[in-house]
């Protein structure tokens, strides 16, 4: 499934991947590979791997995309799909990127993978960075949408409900760019660490959140509520690669995240500065980069 962006370079997962590098907070984990599981959904269905292709299809070697007959007898089933495709250009993805993720027909192939179907089926010894997503005011203003959401603590609550009896002994790392539920994460569970990710520095300056207004207000919410540390743009560090040191002499992991992490260069001046973490799509690039660094 991909996180959903527009270039075409082969992702692994579920989106972008966690690579260690010399995280002190986290030297147990030192060199784990974290498959980022923000967009993992849950509707009910047969079990399925992570990348949404079922087992068996997987097994036969089937996994493509379905083609009805070339319109040899009638179009008639193919109405009902292209009614679907129509209604999906007024979203708010479609008119943004020009297509809608999970699709069905197009995006997916099988049922939804579960957090469940994940926790269960994938080996243990591949780490987890958990990404909670859930609409924050401004963003939910600028998809023009209600302001209608779920209570967080049952949100999260179902969540840690689910790693508690699946998780096992597995690395895992809890993250999100909503400082409720960072907070949330911190007090109901001590046996994952928790990072705040922030976009602090990143235009537009949509959010306006105060501890997403600087990088110093990121660092002091991550003290304040007990955080491991904080996931930044990489565009800040790049510019200025001392900001990573401001962060780590404050007892926090420093990481970063987004489409800078993607260029080779970019990797290596933040790992020269002390970065901790690195999120990256293009993980087998960035692995080499890091091979080639020693790490």
């Amino acid at each position: 499934m991909g996180a959903d962006q527009s270039d075409h370079h082969a992702l692994i997962g579920t989106g972008m991947a966690f690579l260690f590098t010399a995280t002190a907070c986290l030297a147990a984990r030192h060199g784990t590979l974290f498959i980022h599981a923000s967009h993992i959904q849950s509707p009910q269905g047969n079990p399925s791997a992570i990348d949404g292709i079922s087992q068996d299809y997987r097994a036969r070697g089937d996994f493509h995309y379905d083609r009805p007959r070339s319109r040899s007898v009638t179009t008639a089933s193919e109405k009902g799909a292209e009614e679907v495709k129509n209604r999906m250009k007024h979203t708010i993805d479609y008119l943004n990127k020009g297509f809608k993720p999970n699709t069905r027909g197009q995006f997916i192939q099988s049922t939804f993978t579960t957090l469940e179907d994940v926790l269960s089926n994938v080996p243990k010894d591949t780490g987890f960075d958990m990404e909670i997503k859930c609409p924050r005011i401004h963003e939910v203003l600028e998809a023009g949408i209600a302001l209608v959401s779920i209570d967080i603590n049952v949100f999260v609550d179902i969540i840690l409900d689910q790693i508690a009896r699946s998780g096992g002994a597995r690395n895992i790392i809890l993250s999100s760019f909503t400082p409720e539920i960072c907070i949330l994460l911190a007090i109901k569970q001590k046996a994952h660490q928790v990072l705040f990710i922030t976009n602090a520095g990143k235009p537009p300056l949509s959010d306006q959140e105060k501890p997403a207004g600087s990088l110093q207000n990121a660092a002091r919410f991550a003290k304040q509520w007990g955080l491991a540390g904080i996931v930044v743009a990489a565009d800040s560090l790049v510019m200025c690669p001392r900001l990573i040191d401001v962060v780590r002499s404050q007892g926090l992991v420093c990481g970063s995240y987004n489409g800078s992490n993607n260029e080779p260069a970019n990797v290596k001046l933040q790992v020269k500065a002390g970065i901790d973490l690195i999120v990256a799509d293009r993980v087998g690039l960035t692995s080499q980069t890091l091979k080639k660094m020693g790490m």
